[in-house]
């Protein structure tokens, strides 16, 4: 009888500690979510739809990165899907202050198109792509025989990603046509001026919050997007009622921030340096912040974990004293 006791013990034991550990693991994978896809990722889908149908791939422009990063950073800071960027800048704007070597009429917009998506930040790159097949104005984006070169970016934000791809055909020479002029606003473009000062997120202040001192040429959704907060919550913040930001200004970006251990922020910049006998180098930068914020762990979250696994032992206590009785009872 002591023999059997003991044998239904150590199964009550066992059960409780394999129910408890596939409990916490569930809890673990399945509050993670699914990671939203790399520019590379979305150039790798266009290229392969681009082979399905006969075509070249794409070749990868790093200003066409540069852009469509850019716009995907904007979009995710103001949290508005739109082909207009910062300071009402078309698609041909964008590129052409960038330093891109647009082909084509430019007071048409030149050869250039652009494709555009959200959704929630477990939608992949391939699921993008997918949806722009839907309609035949996007599709004509990725298979274009006219176009040969493209730039992607991601950008995740407020539990939503953006994705974005800019394709487009350079002139022959590889020189920039010189300054466009803006289909939005009728102003001025002038060539090779998309280079941004980059944004180096600083540590909370003795109270939690973020202070930020604007560097000239620094934008507020730039801001907004290094410190994985919204353009309208720094407004918000500092009472600002426009966009508009100068050298010197401090600005309240987070309040009560709460840092993990190992938050660091990396600018990556890529740098490519086109040499011209007739013009001066051009430079296009890529920036990636990837300041990590450590996540407020929801209580009521924590607590449903807790009580599950209390339940779980409960059940298997009552569900062992129940064996180890049933048998002393066939025992006597």
């Amino acid at each position: 009888m002591r023999r059997r006791s003991l044998y239904a013990f150590t199964a009550v034991i066992l059960t409780i500690f394999l129910l408890a550990s596939s409990s916490i693991t569930y809890a673990k994978t399945g509050a993670k979510p699914q990671l939203a896809g790399s520019p590379y990722d979305l150039i790798n889908a266009v290229n392969a739809l681009r082979t399905s149908y006969g075509l070249a791939p794409y070749s990868i422009s790093t200003i066409l990165m540069n852009t469509a990063q850019s716009h995907a950073d904007y979009m995710a800071a103001t949290g508005s899907v739109s082909h207009t960027g910062a300071g009402g800048l078309s698609v041909t704007d964008r590129l052409l202050a960038a330093g891109y070597p647009l082909a084509g009429d430019l007071s048409l917009g030149g050869f250039r198109s652009e494709n555009i998506t959200s959704g929630s930040e477990g939608k992949t790159a391939e699921e993008a792509v997918n949806q722009w097949t839907g309609d035949a104005v996007h599709l004509n984006t990725m298979i274009s025989p006219n176009l040969t070169e493209i730039g992607a970016g991601v950008m995740v934000n407020g539990g939503k990603v953006y994705y974005v791809i800019d394709c487009a055909q350079p002139t022959n020479s590889g020189i920039p046509q010189g300054a466009g002029t803006s289909v939005v606003s009728g102003t001025t473009i002038p060539s090779g001026r998309g280079v941004m000062i980059p944004v180096i997120v600083v540590t909370p202040n003795a109270d939690g919050d973020l202070i930020h001192e604007v560097k000239a040429g620094q934008t507020l959704w730039q801001i907004a997007i290094s410190y994985a907060t919204t353009i309208d919550e720094i407004k918000r913040l500092n009472n600002l009622f426009d966009n508009d930001i100068y050298p010197g200004t401090r600005l309240l970006v987070r309040k009560g921030v709460m840092l993990s251990p190992t938050a660091v922020l990396e600018m990556a910049t890529v740098t490519a340096t086109v040499a011209s006998t007739s013009l001066p180098t051009r430079t296009a930068i890529v920036l990636a912040p990837t300041a990590t914020f450590a996540p407020i762990q929801s209580s009521e979250s924590t607590g449903s974990i807790v009580g599950y696994v209390i339940g779980i032992v409960v059940i298997a206590l009552f569900g062992g004293g129940l064996f180890m009785w049933l048998g002393n009872a066939k025992i006597e």
